[in-house]
């Protein structure tokens, strides 16, 4: 696990995710923030179409357009030597959202459930189409994702639209992975 200390520029927080991916022999859950608010597109989308006066970033995965600034964000990359990279993109998603569900009804950020068939809408706007699985809170998305999966493995991008600390990143952690280990001082500079 590794809760970056500063924050970052769009572009570096989405080449740290895709760098992770390519070079994690072990799963990591990564979190981190932005150094003013930026946006980023998945990758269906088309980034010319977003107006914002700030940075527009595409991400790896999927999903729509979301703002950051006030969101906690979160990279989960799990290698494909690890057997769960293979499970099934809807059951990973659904595994990951339960568990985030889980930890924040436990650090009172709830009531919140995971998003059904019903709660689903369109449009490009992350935070304003639920998706099957997200998370929401009465009728309001306080949580979605995307997934990418490739020949070196899994990467889940995810936003949280409340600000979390580190214990709760490590108490998320641990309801994922049987050990859990906080990276606090890199060996070697992370990009």
């Amino acid at each position: 696990m590794i809760v970056e200390p500063d924050a970052r520029y769009a572009i570096l927080n989405m080449a740290i995710d895709q760098a992770l991916l390519e070079l994690a022999t072990t799963p990591v859950l990564r979190v981190y923030d932005w150094d003013r608010p930026s946006v980023t597109v998945g990758y269906n989308h088309d980034l010319r179409a977003v107006e914002f006066d700030g940075p527009i970033v595409r991400r790896w995965t999927g999903g729509g357009i979301v703002w950051h600034g006030g969101d906690a964000t979160y990279a989960l990359v799990v290698p494909m030597s690890d057997p769960w990279a293979l499970t099934r993109p809807l059951d990973s998603y659904r595994e990951i959202h339960h568990a985030l569900a889980e930890q924040l009804n436990a650090a009172g950020h709830g009531p919140c459930r995971l998003a059904t068939e019903e709660d689903r809408k369109a449009g490009a706007l992350c935070f304003e189409a639920p998706a099957l699985h997200d998370i929401v809170q009465g009728p309001r998305k306080i949580a979605g994702a995307g997934q990418r999966r490739n020949r070196a493995g899994l990467l889940h991008q995810g936003s949280v639209k409340t600000r979390l600390d580190g214990e709760f990143w490590r108490q998320f952690a641990t309801k994922l992975a049987r050990e859990v280990s906080a990276l606090t001082e890199p060996s070697s500079p992370v990009l």
